[in-house]
């Protein structure tokens, strides 16, 4: 997994300022239906959303230190849990920061964010294991208006990009380490 090449970031950017602003919304009051069961399409790849996104400033720069930039925005197709800047803030600093600084260790954290595949889980009433791109399992669960991975509530509308699709998550995924 190679770094980025200067000219493609800058392509990215360029990409995403033409980008609309994806939401991340609560779920809607009463019986409407929750967000979560509704598609934005965005021209682009993950990385290109994740770049344009105001909400995943974190995300990016843990895609960038863990040099997986290059593997996202290939042809895939990738199902993301992405979590948002709010997600990451919950992890002590300490311990954010020695995940920024140690390439590997965030690359497993990520990976573990990674399913390969598009997996559309807005319809599905029953708990599902999915294998993630580090080869451990995550699980998920919709139960009335809420779908939850792990633990982890999704927010806002499905992302659906060129290469796959985004699954805004409100905390990091925590794989198990041996």
């Amino acid at each position: 997994m190679s770094k980025k090449k200067p000219s493609h970031f800058v392509a990215a950017l360029l990409l995403a300022a033409c980008l609309p602003i994806v939401s991340f919304a609560n779920h809607p009051p009463g019986n409407q239906q929750p967000e979560f069961t509704r598609v934005t399409r965005v021209e682009g790849t993950i990385v290109d959303v994740a770049v344009g996104t105001p909400g995943f400033t974190t995300l990016v720069a843990a895609l960038t230190a863990a040099n997986l930039v290059d593997t996202l925005a290939g042809p895939g197709p990738f199902t993301v849990f992405a979590p948002t800047d709010a997600a990451f803030a919950k992890i002590p600093p300490g311990i954010l920061s020695f995940l920024l600084s140690n390439p590997d260790v965030l690359a497993n954290v990520l990976l573990f964010h990674v399913v390969p595949g598009v997996k559309d889980l807005r319809f599905q009433f029953f708990p599902r294991d999915l294998k993630t791109a580090l080869g451990q399992e995550v699980f998920a669960e919709r139960e009335r208006n809420e779908l939850r991975i792990n633990n982890s509530l999704v927010q806002g509308r499905v992302i659906r990009t060129s290469n796959g699709v985004i699954y805004v998550i409100d905390s990091v995924l925590q794989p198990q380490f041996r």
